[in-house]
């Protein structure tokens, strides 16, 4: 049996507010099965066996885990030949836009027994105003870091030789692709790397790269161009016809922190704080590739980048304890949604999915 099981975030809590690939993932299905009415852990129960249901037929799977609760999924995509999303929409953002075609409305509001959930209104009032403060209050700590993100970057790249890493860059770009072009169009696809949760920065690396058979660890300073690298990378193998995939920042919404490219079996991806990796002996196709070498600062930068971190980590520290209360409110919800769930109607609803 050839297929796999991959694990990604679906949603990340960036500086610029909540980010997530779900749009994406839409434009990649065949079919996309909106779950909506019954926002608890049940929920992540049934993608979990879909998930098992198509594995065990030899189907590769995605899933993609809640930021609030690790352990828990929001989507399932079931791959070729299939290509479908199951997803909790449970947010407006995420709507049926192709209804009666590629969407399809599975409704588990009449799974709800409304009058037990009425005993809890006062108590599901509350913890709706402290979710939506401790979560105002955990993106605004998110906001600081990356304001103090950037004046991390300002110290380094004052003694960048950019000349160096074009260089670099070039021969890369030569050592992968040579003069190879595939007379296709090249697919772009998004995912992310990971994301700010109540046990701090996390991320699925070792999952996402499983069969990836060569891997470059870049290491170097921040705002030294590792983004923008790979973001040339992924258009110069999208102009030569390859398939490329844009995994994104948990921190920083504009930044990718990896290119895969299937076709080469490749990807390159940042291996610096929050994510710190090196290769791993028993892969031969493992490699460093430093562009820390490029940049060189005085020790009144070092200096100033000690103090930067500092502050930077403080600000970090504030937003995994304000998303832990975040999550605290978060779960008392989910868990009075679950405890009101009538589960012969809600066994009767879930059975079409594993039909069709």
């Amino acid at each position: 049996m050839n297929s796999t099981i991959l694990h990604f975030f679906g949603k990340a809590l960036t500086g610029q507010g909540m980010k997530n690939v779900y749009k994406d993932l839409m434009k990649e299905a065949k079919t996309v099965y909106f779950l909506k009415g019954a926002n608890g852990f049940k929920l992540s129960e049934l993608l979990q066996s879909l998930g098992k249901h198509y594995h065990d037929k030899g189907v590769s799977i995605e899933y993609f885990h809640d930021p609030l609760f690790e352990n828990n999924f929001e989507a399932l995509f079931v791959k070729e030949p299939h290509n479908i999303l199951f997803l909790q929409s449970t947010s407006p953002s995420f709507e049926p836009t192709l209804y009666g075609t590629r969407d399809k409305v599975v409704s588990f509001y009449d799974c709800i027994d409304e009058e037990k959930l009425k005993q809890h209104g006062e108590r599901i009032i509350q913890l709706n105003k402290d979710k939506e403060k401790w979560h105002d209050k955990c993106f605004h700590a998110l906001a600081r870091a990356i304001k103090i993100h950037d004046d991390w970057e300002i110290e380094t790249r004052r003694h960048m030789d950019w000349n160096g890493l074009n260089k670099q860059f070039e021969q890369l770009i030569q050592n992968l692709f040579g003069k190879n072009q595939l007379k296709k169009r090249g697919n772009e696809t998004h995912r992310l790397l990971g994301t700010l949760t109540p046990a701090g920065a996390r991320d699925t690396l070792q999952s996402i790269t499983q069969n990836v058979e060569k891997r470059y660890f870049i290491k170097g300073y921040p705002g030294t161009g590792k983004s923008s690298m790979m973001k040339k990378l992924a258009g110069e193998a999208l102009n030569r016809g390859y398939d490329v995939q844009k995994v994104w920042c948990g921190l920083d919404s504009n930044s990718i922190d990896m290119v895969i490219i299937p076709e080469l079996n490749f990807c390159i991806f940042d291996s610096t704080e929050p994510h710190v990796y090196f290769p791993d002996p028993a892969r031969g196709g493992d490699q460093i590739f430093d562009i820390a070498q490029h940049c060189h600062p005085t020790e009144i930068e070092e200096e100033n980048i000690k103090a930067i971190v500092a502050k930077y980590r403080s600000a970090m520290y504030d937003a995994v304890a304000y998303c832990n209360l975040y999550a605290e409110a978060e779960r008392a919800l989910r868990e009075l949604i679950d405890s009101s769930i009538i589960d012969e109607q809600w066994n009767n609803r879930i059975e079409q999915l594993f039909q069709d």
